[in-house]
């Protein structure tokens, strides 16, 4: 390999997973970040879909981070993504593929409710994401940018109502996988870890729901294998109404 770049856009969980896997397996890379919602502009003629991440190693381009991973895999077998006894595997991938089909727009969809809300706090999460903009150009466009992503990802409220009263019964499953030792290895992640850990860190981020992982073995899970992520929205931000106890409770 002599260059690997990987797509993606500022504070993506699928994204992040895919950048973890890459330094746990030792493999030089650059990023490069699109801002929200024009990023599809971008990856489509570079990757013929519009979702990040996408990677590419010389002249091979992948786009989605379970794919990603598994080719990472094969490109660099150590250390393994996926446990090589097939019941391991299996119930790893389960835990991975519910991590990416429910968990993952749950919390898209979470962020994007709060963005809509509280549209300052997007910037925040850029970080030192490269996206080749000012802060002053890219602030005005935060709001119509938080509206725009969350009709994409279809964050209305009632979608995310629902998301807020399932989400402690995810943190009990996630939990339970930790407990059986699918997830949580303190020296080893899987694709799992990645997938799970990701979009749980992001939601972490958000000041109304961060208390309902607060001392839980899923909040370790979403830090071990993750850089700090550089965005914050203060709590009070989602209707109380919404929100489930432990969260409606808390201090903001």
């Amino acid at each position: 390999m002599t260059t690997v770049r990987l797509y993606g856009i500022p504070s993506s969980h699928p994204a992040d997973a895919v950048e973890a896997a890459l330094r746990l397996k030792g493999i030089p890379y650059k990023r490069r970040d699109y801002l929200p919602v024009i990023h599809k502009a971008f990856m489509r003629p570079r990757f013929g879909g519009a979702t990040v991440p996408g990677l590419k190693v010389d002249g091979e381009r992948m786009l989605g981070s379970r794919a990603i991973m598994r080719r990472l895999d094969e490109i660099q077998p150590e250390p393994p993504l996926l446990p090589s006894d097939p019941g391991d595997r299996a119930r790893v991938e389960e835990a991975e593929l519910w991590g990416h089909e429910v968990l993952q727009p749950l919390a898209r969809r979470v962020l994007w409710a709060t963005m809509r809300r509280n549209a300052k706090s997007m910037v925040t999460y850029i970080g030192d994401a490269k996206v080749y903009m000012p802060t002053a150009v890219l602030a005005p466009a935060s709001p119509p940018t938080a509206w725009l992503a969350g009709k994409i990802n279809k964050a209305g409220d009632e979608q995310v109502q629902s998301d807020l009263c399932e989400l402690p019964g995810h943190l009990d499953r996630i939990d339970a996988w930790i407990g059986e030792g699918v997830l949580g290895d303190p020296d080893h992640a899987n694709v799992a870890d990645l997938q799970i850990g990701s979009s749980l860190r992001l939601v972490m981020t958000l000041g109304d729901i961060r208390p309902l992982t607060e001392g839980r073995p899923c909040a370790q899970l979403a830090e071990r294998w993750f850089w700090p992520s550089p965005g914050h929205a203060p709590a009070g931000v989602l209707p109380a109404g919404w929100l489930p106890a432990a969260a409606s409770e808390a201090p903001a």
